[in-house]
């Protein structure tokens, strides 16, 4: 009786929501939110006298977040698809507001949020997030002609012209993580192979001069060794990576981190792997890495029901977002590792910010959105 009772329940969410996905997602949220309880609470115990001053405003950015998504979600992933341009240049023209002298608050020589009042908002995180579904609409719209220099060329140029105005920032990071999004969907919607090679080729020549007309950039390839640069540009990585060692297996105990203890300035946002890792050890990281890698299977698992019930488009942003939060994680789990250069990155759900955790919150509603509509399409399919 119990087993018939929870089968009907399962049945009636299905058309809804995928429970699995949804548990999933409810499990990073609340284990991200234990993380920076962990890692931000001494930090905020000697900056604002309070504890949980940055576990309450997280819980006021996701509730704010469900609020705005519980709204975007009676969007459909086909109107979305049909308005992708007016989602895209309402962003990029407030990308484009963060250079305009007077506007944009500049923090640590990067210009990169437009602040009102008590609000900061950080418009290239919402732009991302844009662009990836801009490029998924065009990519359904010219997939049979895709092979077309022509054709090929304008993602090329949209990137080119967005990454201008993001690296007036500056931001580096996120010019990369386009880059690679637009290669890798390029690549997805079977582009030409020697397309593909000179889009790569071009692109690492570009990043190559841009590292070497920046001296800042340039002393951030120099991280194999960054405790020799302790008293410079290499003291955040170095106690990052004294952090992690000292984790072990089994960590030190949640909440028992000494390198959260004014060594790493930040801990709970760029470095907050590095203290999770020292306090859960080993199986900490493991359960992390886990826990991104059943995200990223869910997404291109939902993807490849859309591609076999003809909704291409929705196959496309799945995946790419699938990719876009997974590789924001493991790119952040890297700096943190020392394996890439030093960069400031957010680790999704994780690291506190406003802007990236709505953005990461809105790419769930998103893919559940299409989880929904597929299984509709689906089940019309069935009934034909």
């Amino acid at each position: 009786m119990k087993k018939n009772s929870k089968n009907n329940l399962s049945n009636s969410i299905k058309p809804f929501f995928d429970l699995n996905f949804f548990f999933l997602i409810i499990t990073i949220i609340l284990f991200g939110l234990l993380i920076l309880t962990s890692a931000s609470i001494d930090f905020a115990s000697k900056n604002y006298d309070y504890p949980f001053y940055f576990t309450f405003r997280q819980i006021g950015h996701l509730a704010f977040s469900i609020f705005i998504c519980y709204f975007f979600i009676y969007i459909s992933s086909e109107n979305l698809r049909k308005y992708n341009k007016i989602f895209f240049l309402f962003f990029l023209f407030f990308l484009v507001l963060v250079i305009v002298p007077g506007i944009g608050k500049t923090v640590n020589n990067s210009t990169r949020w437009i602040s009102y009042g008590f609000l900061n908002i950080q418009p290239s995180e919402f732009f991302k997030l844009f662009y990836i579904v801009w490029l998924c609409a065009y990519l359904d719209t010219n997939k049979k002609i895709l092979y077309m220099k022509k054709v090929f060329i304008i993602p090329i140029i949209v990137f080119s012209l967005s990454a201008l105005i993001l690296l007036l920032q500056p931001d580096f990071g996120s010019t990369a993580i386009l880059f690679l999004i637009t290669f890798i969907m390029l690549y997805i919607a079977k582009a030409r192979i020697l397309h593909l090679f000179a889009m790569l080729f071009c692109g690492t020549f570009g990043a190559i001069f841009l590292i070497l007309i920046s001296p800042e950039r340039l002393s951030r390839l120099d991280f194999f060794e960054p405790c020799s640069r302790y008293l410079a540009d290499g003291y955040h990585l170095c106690w990052s990576l004294m952090a992690i060692g000292s984790g072990g297996l089994f960590g030190k105990g949640l909440g028992a981190s000494s390198t959260k203890l004014s060594y790493l300035s930040h801990p709970h946002t760029d470095f907050i792997f590095a203290i999770l890792a020292e306090e859960l050890g080993i199986f900490g990281v493991v359960f992390i890495i886990a826990l991104f890698y059943l995200f990223l299977k869910k997404c291109f698992f939902i993807g490849d029901k859309s591609f076999r019930v003809g909704m291409i488009f929705q196959g496309y942003l799945s995946y790419a977002i699938g990719i876009f939060i997974s590789m924001q994680a493991f790119l952040n789990m890297s700096v943190n590792l020392g394996i890439v250069p030093t960069k400031g990155l957010a680790l999704p759900f994780f690291s506190y910010g406003g802007s990236n955790y709505l953005v990461s919150i809105l790419s769930i509603t998103i893919i559940l959105r299409i989880y929904r509509d597929v299984y509709k399409k689906s089940l019309n399919s069935s009934l034909r």
